[in-house]
């Protein structure tokens, strides 16, 4: 008898998740994941019993490579790479931003399941660390809106033809910002500049300074 062939989740959703990024979502059948494989269907039947149940994977494997990207550190700040991080996975995969965040019923956005905090991410940057998780998730999600909004424009193609650089610029400035309203509405801007004042003193003489 010849040996059944065995393709693996992990492997369907994968040809699955690249036909998604080159031709998009309406693209993925279980005849043509079949193929890019080099396989009949009859494997992918074994570990899946239709598209649709490989379609509920899929937005959960798209989900962890959005977050991965979130957390490449691209720049010196934590808070700033979720967002550069975003645009650039958007940048790679227009396909698959506007197939799944804009032209699905039920958008990636909407469809449930466990939620990623960036909250100790955004801890990191010692600007915000002071602020109470309430406002830093409120940042967050003023940040997300804004963040949405510029890979809406990349992928409708309104906003020119721009790299990576020039969106994190734009985010860094908007983000700078919304850290200084929370700051100045939360009453602990001066104890922000403080801190900075004091960390930077320790290296820099400040008699010496004045002198020059």
């Amino acid at each position: 008898m010849s040996r059944t062939t065995v393709l693996t989740k992990q492997q369907i959703i994968q040809c699955a998740y690249d036909i998604a990024r080159d031709t998009g979502r309406k693209a993925i059948t279980i005849r043509e994941i079949g193929k890019r494989l080099g396989k009949s269907t009859a494997p992918i039947y074994t570990q899946y019993p239709s598209v649709e149940a490989i379609f509920t994977d899929l937005i959960i494997f798209i989900k962890k490579q959005i977050i991965n990207s979130t957390q490449i550190k691209r720049t010196i700040n934590s808070f700033l790479n979720i967002g550069v991080g975003f645009i650039a996975y958007v940048l790679e995969n227009k396909l698959i931003f506007n197939d799944f965040f804009l032209s699905m019923d039920d958008s990636l956005l909407n469809i449930g399941g466990e939620e990623h905090s960036h909250l100790d991410q955004m801890k990191q940057n010692p600007f915000i660390s002071v602020l109470t998780d309430e406002q830093l998730i409120n940042i967050s999600n003023d940040m997300r809106i804004y963040t949405y909004g510029l890979a809406t424009m990349i992928c409708i193609g309104s906003d020119g033809n721009h790299e990576l650089d020039f969106y994190q610029r734009k985010l860094e400035e908007t983000g700078n910002s919304l850290m200084k309203y929370y700051l100045y509405s939360s009453g602990k801007y001066e104890l922000v500049m403080e801190k900075i004042l004091k960390k930077f003193s320790k290296h820099i003489d400040i008699e010496e300074v004045f002198k020059q």
